[in-house]
C-alpha cells in the first residue's frame, strides 16, 4: 500500500481543512466531510464504527453485507462494487468519495468531478492495508479518538486469537459452484492468517491475490488446513470434489481439518468490525487449535 499522507490545517471553524495524499493523487477537502458515499465494504465498516452513517453504498446488488445491515439501514444503493452508477452518486451531492485503487481507476476522473475522491488499495488490500485505512479514514472525518479505542480493542482481540494459533500450513479461498479461488499471503484473508502464524504456500502470481486452481493444483500443496469461503446453495464443486479420491487424500482431509466459512464475511467482510468477527469465529470454530471438523 503506498501510504496516504495527510496534512491538516486548523480552520476558522471547529471543522478541518486536509490535504490527503493518496494512490490517485492529491485531493483537499475544505472542511470536515459529512456527506460520504463508499464505494467499498471496508469503508462502509471503517464509518459506521466511527459513528459516521454513510449517504451512499455500492455493494453485489443484494444489499449490505450481514453484520453491516442494521447500520446501514435506509442508505441507498448507488449500483454495483464494480460498476457503481455516477447519476445515483451525484443525485446523494456527496463531499467525499471513498473510493478502490483497483475497481474505480477507470472512473476516478469522473467520481472527482462529483466530489472530492480518495483512492485507497482495498479490493486487493492486505491485513495490514485495511488498519492503516482504518486509522487515516479516522483523521479525515476528525474521528481520531474512536479509531484509537477501535484499534485497541482490535488488537485485544487479536492477541487473544495469536494465544491459540497453532502453526500449520494452510490455503484458503472462495469456492463457487464451479470454481475455487485461491487467496495468497498478501490477499486479505490470507495475510490475517499469516500474521496469526499461520503459513500458506500460496502467493501472488500475475493475477494477483486471487486467482483459480484446480483441484490438482490444490493437491501440489497439500496443505495441513484448507479454508473454504463459501456462500449458502454454493456447494455443488465441494460436493463433487468429496467424493473424489484425490480431495481425500489431502492431508487437511486426512487429519479432519477443512473448515467452511462464510464467504459474505470472511471473503468480503474487510474492515475493523468484520476483522474482529473473523478472528472471533477462527477461534471459536477449532480453526487455530486444529479442532478436528469437515466441511
Amino acid at each position: 500500500m503506498k501510504r496516504t499522507l495527510i496534512t491538516l490545517v486548523l480552520a476558522a471553524s471547529t471543522a478541518q481543512a486536509v490535504t490527503v495524499t493518496h494512490l490517485g493523487g492529491t485531493t483537499e477537502l475544505k472542511s470536515t466531510p459529512k456527506r460520504i458515499v463508499a464505494l467499498e465494504y471496508n469503508y462502509q465498516d471503517a464509518l459506521l464504527k466511527l459513528g459516521i452513517k454513510p449517504v451512499g453504498v455500492a455493494d453485489h446488488g443484494y444489499g449490505p453485507l450481514p453484520h453491516l445491515a442494521k447500520g446501514l439501514k435506509g442508505v441507498p444503493s448507488v449500483g454495483y462494487l464494480s460498476e457503481p452508477n455516477l447519476e445515483s452518486i451525484m443525485a446523494l451531492k456527496p463531499d467525499l468519495i471513498l473510493a478502490d485503487a483497483e475497481r474505480h481507476k477507470a472512473i476516478y476522473a469522473q467520481l472527482s468531478k462529483i466530489a472530492p475522491t480518495i483512492l485507497y488499495n482495498t479490493y486487493y488490500g492486505s491485513y495490514q492495508d485495511q488498519l492503516e485505512q482504518f486509522s487515516e479514514i479516522a483523521k479525515i472525518v476528525d474521528k481520531e479518538a474512536l479509531a484509537k479505542n477501535a484499534l485497541q480493542e482490535h488488537k485485544r482481540i487479536f492477541d487473544k486469537a495469536k494465544i491459540l494459533a497453532k502453526p500449520t500450513s494452510f490455503v484458503t479461498g472462495v469456492m463457487t459452484p464451479t470454481d475455487f479461488w485461491v487467496h495468497t499471503d498478501k490477499s486479505f484473508v490470507g495475510s490475517l492468517l499469516s500474521t496469526l502464524g499461520l503459513k500458506t504456500p500460496v502467493h501472488n502470481n500475475q493475477d494477483g491475490t486471487q486467482y483459480k486452481i484446480t483441484l490438482e493444483n490444490l493437491i501440489a500443496y497439500n496443505p495441513e488446513t484448507l479454508i473454504i469461503m463459501i456462500n449458502p446453495g454454493d456447494e455443488a464443486l465441494l460436493n463433487e470434489w468429496k467424493k473424489n479420491p484425490l480431495f481425500q487424500s489431502l492431508k487437511a482431509v486426512k487429519y479432519k481439518r477443512v473448515y467452511t466459512f462464510s464467504r459474505e464475511l470472511w471473503a468480503k467482510g474487510r474492515g475493523i468490525q468484520g476483522l474482529n468477527l473473523i478472528l472471533q469465529q477462527a477461534s471459536t470454530s477449532g480453526l487455530l487449535t486444529h479442532k478436528p471438523q469437515q466441511p
